[in-house]
């Protein structure tokens, strides 16, 4: 029929007979919203298909946690045409640069690319005034 423990008990039996520790990650603080610097026009209008390879590309980043309680930071640019990851570069920091380079990855990678027909969408609008600087020194 079972035995009744309390949760403290079961806890205390876990980290000292089994050796299992969970890990926990720190509470992040409040996040404090600035002022834009400047807000691009949604080109896309929440039309994430395409109908050509190259026409429009999606980039993010992702929060890797490491079990060390470290971070890594992944930059990934796919084509909406084919769901595809055109490029992707992992860092130990979330810069502009790591997504200048993943761009220029991506840009290097599609020989023949006509970067004026290109829609490159993102969330982070400060990195895609960036994205957007690069994308024409490259041409």
């Amino acid at each position: 029929r079972g035995y009744k423990i309390s949760r403290l008990t079961v806890h205390k039996y876990m980290n000292t007979e089994l050796q299992l520790f969970s890990i926990a990650r720190r509470r992040k603080p409040d996040y404090e919203y600035g002022i834009p610097h400047k807000v691009f026009e949604n080109k896309l209008q929440q039309d994430f298909k395409a109908d050509t390879i190259n026409q429009k590309w999606c980039t993010d980043f992702t929060y890797l946690f490491l079990t060390d309680g470290s971070k890594r930071y992944n930059c990934t640019i796919i084509d909406l045409h084919e769901r595809i990851v055109i490029a992707s570069i992992t860092d130990k920091h979330i810069t502009a640069d790591l997504a200048k380079r993943t761009l220029q990855k991506a840009i290097s990678s599609q020989p023949g690319l006509d970067t004026s027909q290109l829609i490159l969408h993102s969330e982070a609008s400060i990195l895609q005034r960036n994205l957007q600087n690069t994308a024409k020194q490259l041409v």
